[in-house]
């Protein structure tokens, strides 16, 4: 949810298409790349993922095609030849992954840096950890909502995974070799091309490309969609549980399938990360940490762009979450008053983040890491996530609109005050029409356009 991920709304496709959230590297930001805390809201085709039939290199012959058994001395060529072309298939895969996920440099330059070498703890040296932490024994969901959400303080919660299957049995179940083990041949998502489309990799080779790489900014694998129905994954969902603080989750009121992208399963190699960015629709996140540990810098809401994403970063090509703590980061904290100094933080397996809605930040896997993450809107987050739904997600809200005034008649009430400039003239059913008719109209006019230039290219042509 994760907090982590990526790409400003296309919010015309996004409301069209409207389908069940698939993220993103959503989240350079969620809204633009793939978010630790929920990464970015990514409604997009798939067009790396089209999927082939499996070979399981079994089939029934016809009399006429079966052929005599070969000399066992054959065999083994037979096997030797099979191992290199598993060798070069995962070579292959693994290099138009890398080719696909970061165009803007080569395959050869993923170890430029030489990063695999630092001794990150050393590098970064030891965070603030200004940054409150409860045990979930000792906080009530009431009281929760009265010290963090209310005041939209992020804290670190302890406890709340004990009970986890994932966490109590994480050696086994949720270790990389154990989800190797469980889904090896399914293919996850681990980055976004240049147009947006998946990138993906079998799990297997992932988790082999782990063991081995010594990348600067490593493949992440971000997946949004391990828990959709009919996915061979969807038993990981009986491996965890909703904390009892993040329980409400008013976007699930318009339905799994039209909900915008908002769970995501992360297995993240040392060094790998997310960039800065706040997470999409003003929504708030959590993330759990099943195994090994991660860094996190957080900036609060209002915080000037220019600040977080200075000019010398935004200015590389390849803007990864590492780069900016290694090389960036202390310039960024440079003249800025103690009242805006930034969190800093640690935190290891079985620990969770509250991150608010709207604060920036940007995590760095210090070491192998599993982690699930979710963005939700609750009753607190709910007037600022309408409103960036409004726009953003315009036909959705509509459909969400409906549901409440039913369900949740309070908030459905919250929504008509902030219709238009507030003053009761209009009403949130008629906001949205307009908004859709005015992406409508702009449509036609760009399409009439478009017709009158090839009409006219046409025309000097004749």
């Amino acid at each position: 949810g994760l907090v982590e991920r990526p790409s400003v709304f296309a919010m015309e496709k996004q409301d069209e298409v409207c389908d069940h959230m698939s993220r993103a590297e959503t989240t350079s930001p969620p809204v633009q790349g793939d978010d630790e805390v929920g990464a970015g809201i990514s409604v997009k085709v798939d067009k790396m993922d089209i999927a082939k039939p499996e070979e399981d290199g079994t089939r029934e012959l016809h009399h006429s095609e079966t052929k005599a058994r070969a000399p066992e001395e054959d065999e083994s060529s037979s096997s030797d030849e099979s191992s290199v072309d598993l060798e070069e298939e995962y070579r292959e895969k693994l290099r138009k992954a890398k080719r696909a996920a970061r165009s803007e440099i080569k395959v050869s330059e993923w170890g430029q840096y030489n990063f695999a070498s630092l001794d990150l703890d050393k590098a970064l040296g030891p965070p603030a950890n200004n940054i409150e932490r409860i045990h979930c024994k000792d906080v009530s969901p009431e009281e929760f909502v009265q010290r963090f959400e209310l005041p939209a303080k992020p804290c670190i919660i302890r406890g709340l995974l004990d009970e986890w299957p994932a966490y109590k049995e994480g050696k086994s179940k949720w270790s990389f070799q154990g989800l190797q083990d469980r889904f090896g041949d399914v293919r996850l998502k681990c980055g976004e091309d240049d147009d947006g489309y998946k990138v993906k990799l079998r799990l297997d080779h992932f988790v082999r490309y782990v063991e081995e790489q010594k990348d600067d900014a490593p493949l992440y694998i971000f997946d949004a969609d391990f828990g959709d129905e009919g996915k061979p994954t969807i038993p990981l969902l009986d491996d965890f549980s909703m904390p009892p603080y993040f329980a409400e989750d008013l976007y699930s009121l318009v339905g799994e399938k039209r909900r915008p992208p908002y769970r995501w399963m992360l297995l993240g190699p040392k060094r790998s990360g997310s960039s800065m960015h706040i997470d999409p629709l003003a929504t708030s996140a959590w993330n759990s940490i099943i195994s090994g540990r991660k860094r996190w810098v957080l900036f609060p809401p209002g915080m000037p762009k220019s600040v977080v994403k200075p000019k010398a970063w935004m200015d590389k090509p390849d803007r990864e979450a590492i780069d900016w703590f290694l090389l960036h980061y202390k310039d960024v904290k440079k003249g800025l008053p103690s009242h805006e100094e930034p969190i800093e933080l640690e935190m290891g397996a079985g620990e969770t983040i509250y991150v608010p809605g709207g604060w920036w930040h940007t995590v760095l896997n210090l070491e192998d890491s599993v982690a699930v993450t979710q963005n939700f809107c609750s009753t607190t987050s709910f007037p600022a996530v309408w409103q960036d739904s409004v726009t953003g997600r315009t036909k959705l809200s509509r459909s969400w609109l409906k549901v409440l005034q039913t369900t949740r008649p309070d908030l459905y009430t919250i929504a008509q005050s902030l219709a238009g400039s507030g003053d009761g003239r209009t009403t949130a059913e008629e906001e949205l029409d307009s908004i859709v008719k005015d992406r409508r109209e702009k449509k036609e006019k760009k399409k009439a356009k478009k017709r009158a230039r090839k009409d006219a290219k046409k025309s000097s042509r004749d």
